[in-house]
């Protein structure tokens, strides 16, 4: 057993010595020269995309073009081509055999081995090697501290069909319940904003009987809506620590608008200090690829927002207000810029600048945002995203998603801010 062990590394060896070394610069400079050949990658890589029968590599992790530069519905942007063209020189694609479920993006690969193609991509026969990057690790909260998480939890329906057709089993929704609720258990967070929550109360509840199973913590603001098959946001809460404040506000007024129920703030206090403060939930227009005129709706969206917040902090009489949700712009884009120039600072450029909420085609970047006003910003003591979603490859199917962990309840990261609320001065 052991020789023919010896043997099998043995023949591996020599097959990896006759193939040609050569780095990713060198191939992606003089593709022809290696066509049909099989090569081994000397530059170290990490996984950037994982798709069903393929991974998208590069020397580090691709950063949307649009966090750094100003995207192609601001107009014509120079730096904009010239990132994209970067991410497309330094990256490749490798079919293999991968149980896509298994790797995460952000995973390292060294000594790549496949053939060349004249495709411009490689490909393998078997799996591609990969080992794991560090977990995110989620900070300890302070005492005297409150916790609020921003998430986006893709979909979350208590009514199958429909426009939950994404979802088709009463296996698949429970399995999505105790994974999101064992999410946001971990978090011990006193706060929750989600987006893509359906509409009404009964997918409230549904959350919220899972959430407690062992005590009953946990409340959720009703805001009157009925059971419509549609997503909104949603406020769950520590109702031993916080309680709403006040009537709850929309950036619409319309109500038959499908925003009326995405763009939502509401004024909470905290039991202990009886300080108050208020949360403005807001889920944007989507991307649609190829379509950049989605941009004009964000842009409504935008306006609507900062029209109705100076109204809602008049009635709720206070002036502290955080900024959360999928507003599913980059930072560069011209929505984010446009709430930056109102007032609100960006908490995760304040924070963690380099890091991301959200993994599309393999290029990784901010979706989900926090925003503060001056007076709230003084009382925030961290922001971070946790990494326990966008890393993994996620999909709706019952099959795909076996493990019972808290990872992939989403495709979005959760946002947490930690804040210390403070008395005014006058």
């Amino acid at each position: 057993m052991k020789r023919h062990t010896f043997l099998l590394v043995l023949l591996y060896a020599l097959s990896v010595s006759a193939a040609e070394r050569v780095s990713l610069e060198q191939l992606q400079s003089d593709w022809t020269k290696y066509v049909n050949q099989t090569v081994v990658i000397s530059t170290p890589l990490v996984v950037c995309g994982n798709f069903y029968d393929s991974l998208v590599l590069a020397p580090e992790r691709l950063v949307c073009p649009e966090e750094r530069a100003v995207g192609l519905a601001d107009g014509d942007s120079t730096r904009y081509y010239e990132l994209a063209a970067h991410n497309y020189r330094s990256s490749i694609c490798v079919h293999c055999r991968n149980n896509y479920y298994s790797v995460r993006t952000g995973d390292k690969v060294r000594g790549l081995k496949a053939r060349v193609t004249a495709e411009r991509q490689l490909v393998t026969g078997q799996s591609v090697k990969t080992r794991h990057a560090a977990k995110s690790r989620l900070p300890k909260k302070n005492k005297g501290e409150m916790r609020i998480v921003g998430a986006n939890i893709e979909n979350y329906f208590a009514v199958l069909g429909g426009y939950a057709h994404r979802k088709t089993t009463p296996a698949q929704q429970a399995l999505q319940t105790r994974k999101l609720a064992k999410g946001l258990q971990r978090m011990k967070a006193d706060l929750f904003a989600m987006c893509e929550m359906q509409k009404g109360d009964k997918a409230p509840k549904m959350l919220l009987e899972e959430l407690n199973k062992h005590g009953d913590k946990y409340a959720y603001v009703d805001m009157g809506w009925s059971n419509q098959d549609r997503i909104s946001g949603c406020f769950i809460y520590r109702k031993d620590r916080i309680r709403p404040v006040g009537p709850w506000f929309s950036a619409y007024q319309d109500t038959t608008s499908h925003y009326h129920v995405r763009m939502v703030t509401q004024c909470f206090e905290e039991i202990a200090t009886g300080e108050r403060f208020v949360i403005s939930l807001n889920h944007l227009k989507s991307k649609r690829k190829g379509k950049v005129d989605t941009n004009t709706q964000r842009m409504q969206n935008t306006d609507s927002l900062l029209v109705m917040l100076p109204k809602a902090l008049a009635v709720y009489g206070d002036e502290d207000v955080l900024l959360l949700g999928d507003y599913n712009c980059y930072t560069q884009e011209q929505p984010i810029q446009t709430i930056v120039r109102a007032g609100y600072a960006d908490m995760l450029q304040v924070y963690c600048a380099d890091d991301y909420s959200y993994s599309y085609h393999g290029e990784v970047g901010y979706l989900d945002r926090c925003f503060a006003n001056p007076t709230m910003q003084t009382q925030i003591v961290r922001v971070m995203p946790w990494h326990i979603n966008a890393d993994w490859y996620y999909s709706h199917e019952a099959s795909k998603m076996r493990d019972k962990t808290y990872h992939r309840y989403s495709d979005h990261d959760p946002i947490i801010v930690d804040v210390r609320l403070k008395k005014a001065t006058l």
